[in-house]
């Protein structure tokens, strides 16, 4: 509303200048034209005596054309100079609609008024465009990428199993190759659309009072054939507490965090869950032991899509911390991982308690 007003005001006071600067042109135009007069007077191209025997509406009918040629002549100058930071917004402006965001006004950044208001505004405008339509194109490009593995899988195996002399135990382990890829599909989709609908705000935040340490237990169990698989020693310290949230979604991030750590675990590996009540939130710890992270993977990991080790990207689709991140921003939550190359990473998620 503030923004509203404050542009409102800086519209009129545009306007203000602009019907200065047109009866500043008719003044001058007036005042050249009586100077021209005093000027053919003096250097008598004209008499006083025959100008005052002149009808008075021919004297009216010079005097307006003389002012309406300088004052138009003076016009169109002070309106070529006042006009060309409009020209060139506009000029601009047809080009960002036409797709450039590199586009910038130069020369306004460190000038005050409404007009360098404006062209910076402008310039912080593309920027951002910019910024989104960079994200929307890496966002398309990654979701085709995840969504060609899967595909071409179902593609290739659908093909085989239309042999009709194909062993049933090899029908049976590329079926099980169908199911996982259908799978992976699947929870890509979801992922996206969880994600899409997190970030315009269309899930319902229904939030309940809950024992957040016998959620997790949970969690613990839905990821059970997964740690068993890779025969990791799990070592869990929950302190029962109650949190305020929506359990869908804090379900979702325990499920997450856990099962990238398992992802990211050897076989024969551990895995620490604890946590705590410090002060006014709810702290989680999960830490493995697996391969770790390096600097620039930690600083990435929260991105979309993105993966620091390709040796498991099978096994995801880069969307789970996205989503985490996601959940705990609107929650308001904070997540933050330390991990070192070969030994492992620990996330440490805090929650408000709430009331």
């Amino acid at each position: 509303m503030k923004g509203e007003k404050k542009g409102k005001r800086a519209h009129s006071a545009y306007n203000l200048r602009f019907v200065l600067i047109l009866i500043l042109a008719i003044l001058i135009s007036y005042s050249f034209v009586a100077i021209g007069l005093l000027l053919c007077f003096r250097l008598r191209y004209l008499s006083l005596k025959s100008f005052i025997n002149m009808s008075p509406y021919l004297i009216l009918i010079l005097f307006l054309l003389g002012a309406i040629v300088i004052g138009s002549i003076f016009a169109a100058f002070l309106a070529r100079g006042f006009l060309r930071p409009i020209n060139k917004l506009s000029d601009s402006m047809q080009k960002v609609s036409h797709g450039n965001f590199d586009v910038r006004i130069e020369g306004y950044e460190n000038k005050k008024g409404d007009m360098a208001q404006l062209m910076n505004n402008f310039n912080r405008m593309a920027t951002e465009l910019g910024k989104t339509e960079t994200l929307r194109e890496d966002f398309i490009a990654n979701v085709s990428h995840e969504f060609k593995t899967p595909l071409s899988t179902i593609q290739g195996y659908s093909t085989l199993l239309q042999d009709e002399n194909l062993p049933s135990s090899e029908k049976e382990v590329y079926l099980n190759y169908l199911i996982d890829a259908t799978g992976q599909l699947s929870n890509l989709v979801n992922s996206i659309l969880k994600l899409n609908k997190l970030e315009n705000g269309e899930l319902n935040e229904k939030k309940t009072r809950y024992d957040v340490a016998e959620q997790i237990r949970q969690s613990l169990l839905f990821t059970e054939r997964q740690w068993e698989e890779k025969d990791i020693d799990l070592d869990i310290k929950l302190t029962p507490g109650e949190i305020t949230a929506n359990e869908e979604l804090m379900m979702q991030v325990w499920q997450n965090v856990i099962g990238n750590a398992i992802k990211y675990s050897d076989n024969g590996g551990k895995i620490i869950v604890s946590s705590c009540i410090d002060g006014e939130y709810y702290v989680v710890k999960i830490k493995d032991f697996g391969c770790g992270m390096d600097e620039e993977t930690k600083g990435r990991i929260f991105e979309k899509f993105f993966q620091g080790d390709n040796s498991h990207s099978k096994e995801g689709n880069g969307l789970g911390l996205a989503l985490v991140k996601k959940i705990l921003d609107i929650s308001g939550g904070i997540i933050s991982v330390e991990s070192d190359v070969d030994k492992g990473s620990e996330f440490t998620i805090r929650i408000p308690l709430g009331n």
